[in-house]
């Protein structure tokens, strides 16, 4: 409680420094609420934009650094991948009620993770919904992440790129090149190549030290018509993956750089995407993309256990607008996915599961004067092919027997804005958003029941403006979500080890959320002060299971609070530093809450700085965890005891970039 009073008091303390700098956040672009061009101020969400600029002067390391302040969001690191929570889904498991997208296209959080932090212009946070613009899974909001390649600055030098390298501690490094080239005046090529490794602060086991290794290669071409833009992009990632995994709470409080076992696996994608915007007459815009994307991953010890993965992503839409402030937007999506199914023994029986999403969605948007109203509606098919996993506790006589499951939903929603100043809006809105399973949920269940879509409804009023200079977006919002799917950690009955435990998915049941968002900056002179605050009562409100009636949802803290501030010593040099504040939360499998509620209750520090020199060159420097802070980015329980994965401790990193 004590840290939450300081960092209240430092939001009050600054509150009344500001100048009209703050004005440009509300007139900032943003695509992720239509796919077309709008601002944050006509978008009814508190909306978080990071831009380019904010990751380079903060020297973010990865995409865990660039969101760490932005209100409502948990991202952390785990088994090696970034995961992202928007709005309190248990922190391991959100992406599964949170849509991650790069370019436009949805993304799962291990691909995101993939993503050179160099390669992107921008993410934007948009919470609360989404449902009917992405479809499945909007529960918690959408992330967008915008790549340079795509939305980057057209530059009017024939050739221009980006040179950089970046080390870190325990001999880790990052090094890279961006270039374009415009070929004419109408078509411009691009090509960028990344290159990292990462050693664990675990120690080594009988494999040797705990690396991660990955490369990335982008090749794009953009195409400029007339009255439209067509852009062709193939991306190629290979990454070796290590991570010390979980220990025993024994171990972990014994020694957290201890490994027990080690997580080691390499998996090589492609992917092709294709966007095509026009504009229509005056008054008409045109979008379409496709995406191709496949990937295989096998142990990297063993070269064993292939897992293949293929997505096929599809996407149209038209904004028309008409009687001058008035427009709508109609629309059709579809994406198909495949990977194989486990058997007996977790090895890959070559039989795909395989998913099928079909979707339509229209949005309206009438303005009066000062109101806006704007309406929206989809209807989604789910179809579903799969094999039941050979494995406790599906039933024996289903295991490795075929299934088939189809789902038919619909998301909605409705909003009202009224701008009361040049600058001020508040808006209230409802919406309606749905997921069904993944297709590596479906075929894995409590006793092989079929699951349940998982439906919500929530209801938001927010307000934005910047008073004095002094930028303020403040929401509020209730969300009651039926049938939420989540994992069950059940004692496996066959196994001969005690104590092991296996985990399905099942509906937990009826949940509530009820939260407040507030994301506050000033300006005064050289400093820029930024605070973040973040408050959620959750609970189990209904449930099968008595014992979990009135119970907190697993994983999920009641408050995050943040400080960042910033000081410009001049054009060239900048200096950052910021603490953030996670509250308690209770062991990811414990709905109950029969474990203590101890976890959590931490604080990290970390400061950067950057130099730019007038000839292109430029200095960065950044320490995450200044004072080596002991957290967990997970806690579970299974073979009898609890289960930790240490976080992270310091981390230092210096890099140099040349710009030409």
């Amino acid at each position: 409680m004590f840290k939450r009073i300081i960092v209240l008091s430092l939001i009050l303390a600054t509150a009344i420094y500001a100048n009209d700098e703050a004005e440009v956040r509300l007139n900032e672009s943003v695509i992720t609420a239509q796919n077309f061009k709008t601002t944050v101020r006509n978008t009814a969400s508190n909306v978080t934009i990071v831009t380019a600029k904010d990751i380079e002067e903060k020297g973010a390391q990865n995409l865990v650094d660039a969101l760490r302040m932005v209100p409502g969001v948990m991202v952390k690191n785990y088994y090696g991948n970034i995961t992202f929570d928007i709005g309190g889904y248990s922190s391991v498991h959100a992406e599964r009620n949170s849509i991650i997208t790069y370019d436009g296209v949805r993304i799962s959080s291990k691909e995101a993770t993939n993503i050179p932090i160099s390669s992107i212009e921008r993410v934007e946070v948009i919470p609360n919904g989404g449902g009917i613009l992405y479809g499945d899974g909007a529960n918690g909001g959408v992330i967008n992440i915008l790549s340079k390649n795509i939305y980057g600055k057209d530059s009017n030098k024939k050739v221009s790129g980006n040179v950089r390298t970046e080390y870190g501690s325990r001999g880790s490094y990052k090094y890279g090149l961006s270039t374009n080239a415009k070929a004419t005046d109408r078509l411009t090529f691009q090509v960028d190549y990344s290159k990292d490794k990462y050693r664990s602060e675990r120690n080594s086991d009988e494999n040797g030290k705990i690396v991660s290794r990955s490369q990335e290669v982008s090749v794009d071409a953009k195409y400029k018509f007339d009255n439209a833009d067509l852009v062709v992009k193939y991306t190629r990632n290979e990454k070796h993956r290590a991570d010390g995994g979980d220990l025993e709470e024994a171990d972990y409080y014994k020694d957290r750089k201890m490994v027990s076992w080690a997580a080691r696996d390499f998996t090589r994608s492609n992917d092709w995407y294709i966007n095509y915007r026009q504009n229509i007459g005056d008054n008409t815009e045109l979008l379409t993309y496709v995406d191709l994307y496949d990937s295989k991953e096998n142990d990297d010890v063993t070269k064993i256990l292939d897992r293949d993965y293929a997505r096929k992503t599809v996407k149209l839409q038209l904004k028309h607008k008409y009687f001058n402030n008035h427009y709508f937007i109609v629309g059709t999506d579809y994406m198909n996915e495949k990977l194989k199914g486990l058997d007996s023994n977790g090895g890959y029986t070559g039989r795909n599961t395989e998913k099928t999403d079909y979707g339509v969605f229209t949005i309206n948007e009438l303005k009066f004067g000062k109101f806006t109203f704007a309406q929206g509606l989809r209807f989604n098919k789910a179809k579903y092919d799969f094999y039941w996993r050979e494995k406790y506790p599906v039933p024996r006589n289903i295991r490795g027997e075929h299934g088939e499951q189809e789902y038919k939903n619909y998301a909605a929603n409705l909003e009202l804005r009224y701008d009361y100043s040049n600058t001020g809006m508040v808006y209230g809105k409802w919406s309606r958003d749905f997921r069904t399973p993944l297709a590596r949920e479906m075929y894995y269940t409590l006793d092989g029941s079929k699951l349940k879509a998982q439906t919500q409804n929530t209801f938001e009023i927010g307000v934005k403006d910047y008073i004095a200079g002094s930028y303020v977006s403040l929401s509020t919002f209730y969300k009651k979500t039926n049938g939420e799917i989540y994992y069950e950690g059940t004692p496996n009955k066959e196994s001969t080890r005690p104590g092991a435990v296996v985990f399905p998915y099942y509906n937990m049941g009826d949940t509530r959320r009820i939260g407040v968002e507030l994301l506050t900056q000033q300006y005064l002179n050289n400093f820029t002060f930024t605070e973040s605050v973040s408050y959620l009562n959750h609970k189990i409100v209904d449930s099968d299971f008595e014992s979990r009636k009135g119970k907190e949802i697993p994983m999920v803290p009641n408050w995050k609070l943040g400080f960042g501030i910033g000081y410009k010593f001049n054009d060239k040099l900048n200096l950052n530093a910021d603490i953030i504040y996670y509250g308690k939360f209770y062991d990811s499998d414990d709905p109950e809450n029969i474990r203590p509620k101890d976890k959590g209750n931490y604080a990290t520090v970390s400061v950067s700085a950057n130099y730019k020199f007038e000839n292109g060159f430029a200095l960065n420097a950044r320490v995450n965890n200044l004072f080596d802070r002991k957290y967990e980015d997970y806690v579970g329980y299974w073979d009898g005891t609890r289960q930790y994965s240490p976080a992270t401790g310091r981390y230092y990193s210096i890099g140099v970039s040349y710009t030409f």
